[in-house]
């Protein structure tokens, strides 16, 4: 058995300097990297370095908040 989270339930997410409220169905998990956005080059791929590939992002009031997913402490969700 796991513990499934429904990713379009996430209602908040705890990161080191508190909880952060999440806009509806904005929460997401995907693979992440740095990217120069004027030529595409990528300047980090997740992995590179010891860095977690894996990586959260979601909007809290209409801005997006993104980071590695070692980085999410715990998140709340509705069922």
């Amino acid at each position: 058995m796991s513990l499934a989270i429904d990713a379009n339930a996430v209602t908040a997410v705890l990161l080191a300097d508190g909880w952060h409220v999440t806009d509806t169905n904005s929460f997401d998990l995907d693979s992440f990297e740095f990217i120069d956005g004027n030529d595409q080059d990528t300047l980090h791929a997740g992995g590179d370095s010891g860095v977690c590939a894996t990586g959260f992002a979601f909007s809290e009031d209409g801005q997006r908040v993104a980071g590695p997913l070692t980085s999410v402490i715990a998140v709340r969700y509705d069922r």
